[in-house]
């Protein structure tokens, strides 16, 4: 087999291992990333880990990756792996790591890697738009991510249902909350920014929030974002 082929099989092998892990299944990828290269096998190790909720190995793994011969795109996924894991174990380091990746993907426009690596920064970046520095990369992945969570299905169990649902007035301001202030959200719903606020007394008492970032967090959790 040729240098060309062994590549091809290694990308389609790893291809394979990420569709299914997105599936659930965490056998199959982690029987494909033994037949890997070593930059791909660590970083792929590192996602069943954290899929697993194994963050002991998904360190291991990451740090394996970094003594490989990274490309920058892989480089990136290291970093948002890193930040992933932060993010899942509640670190206050967490913001810092992934605005580290954020600056790599910008400079490289690395978008889709993004929100595609790990569901956790996706989430994160959702619950936390108002807190990132804005700018038309920030502003485009805030966008993608929240695209991503309105295409995955709605299943939650009806505990997590409010028990009073939004009108179409308030979803429609939840849904630009992320992204807008109060008087971006006037400005772009023709309405005041007392009526703005009115609204969000609501949704924040629907909710049972009393912040934005609480609110932006309990909505990602409902499936409202």
């Amino acid at each position: 087999m040729t240098g060309g082929s062994r590549a091809l099989l290694a990308h389609a092998d790893e291809l394979e291992a990420l569709l299914r892990l997105s599936l659930g299944d965490l056998h199959t990828p982690a029987e494909l990333a033994a037949h890997l290269p070593a930059a791909r096998r660590g970083l792929l190790r590192a996602r069943i880990a954290l899929a697993a909720g194994d963050r002991q190995a998904v360190q291991e793994h990451l740090q394996a990756a970094a003594l490989a011969d990274l490309t920058p795109r892989q480089a990136l996924v290291r970093q948002l792996l890193l930040a992933a894991a932060a993010v899942e174990r509640a670190d206050p380091a967490a913001a810092g790591i992934l605005g580290g990746a954020l600056h790599t993907a910008r400079s490289h426009g690395f978008l889709n890697t993004v929100i595609a690596t790990a569901p956790q920064v996706a989430g994160y970046l959702v619950e936390h738009a108002s807190q990132l520095r804005s700018d038309p990369f920030v502003d485009r992945l805030v966008a993608a991510a929240l695209e991503v969570r309105a295409a995955q299905p709605r299943t939650a169990p009806s505990s997590r249902v409010l028990a009073e649902p939004l009108t179409a007035a308030e979803q429609r301001i939840l849904t630009l909350l992320p992204t807008s202030t109060y008087l971006q959200i006037a400005d772009t719903l023709y309405i005041s920014r007392n009526t703005v606020k009115t609204h969000l007394r609501s949704i924040y008492q629907k909710l049972g929030v009393a912040s934005r970032s609480a609110a932006l967090e309990r909505a990602v959790d409902l499936r409202l974002l």
